[in-house]
């Protein structure tokens, strides 16, 4: 069985987003923000994370920081940085990852793993270089502190992010689709559609 990369008009066709999402999240991966998508475990994160790569221009380069191959690079300008546990340490596995991401240069920096790495020693050292889509898991209603908590971030990091997008999982039907985006401000999550 192969693996189907999901296009921006799959999750609205699907009813996972609606256009103007799907349109709102276009314009802010290719005016380059920063950007933290949160949902419970199986939500579509990484769904929603392939559909957005879609807009990336051919010419940026994307790097894909991942855990036991969980990502496919499905266009010639994503490089997967895939990690793991194993006898190094985090700190060393996070050297690892850091220096690799440095020498790509890539426009865009994809974290979709929590544990295998420092998630926010690599925010910390290189936010300001790059632009960043970053997952989270969250538990609770409360995002702020869930993406603080699971991501281990500080609130100074999180208020580097310019938007949030929440997901949601009906467990009954298995549907997944985009609860809500948010504008992140002074702190603040502030509701755009």
């Amino acid at each position: 069985m192969g693996v189907y990369i999901f296009k921006p008009e799959d999750l609205v066709r699907y009813g996972s987003a609606r256009p103007e999402h799907m349109e709102l999240l276009k314009e802010e991966v290719l005016s380059k923000k920063d950007v933290l998508i949160v949902g419970t475990s199986r939500s579509g994160k990484t769904k929603l994370i392939e559909a957005l790569l879609h807009y990336v221009p051919d010419n940026w380069k994307i790097a894909v920081v991942t855990a036991y191959g969980e990502f496919k690079p499905f266009r010639p300008n994503i490089e997967v940085i895939d990690t793991a546990f194993d006898r190094r340490s985090t700190t060393e596995r996070t050297d690892k990852v850091i220096g690799r991401l440095k020498s790509l240069k890539p426009d865009y920096v994809v974290i979709d793993t929590l544990h295998t790495v420092s998630v926010p020693r690599i925010l910390d050292e290189l936010i300001d270089e790059y632009s960043f889509i970053v997952t989270s898991l969250v538990m609770t209603n409360d995002l702020k502190e869930e993406v603080l908590h699971w991501l281990g971030i500080d609130e100074k990091t999180f208020d580097r992010f310019d938007v949030l997008v929440e997901l949601s999982r009906d467990w009954r039907t298995g549907m997944k689709k985009i609860n809500r985006i948010y504008r992140i401000k002074d702190g603040k999550l502030e509701p755009l559609l």
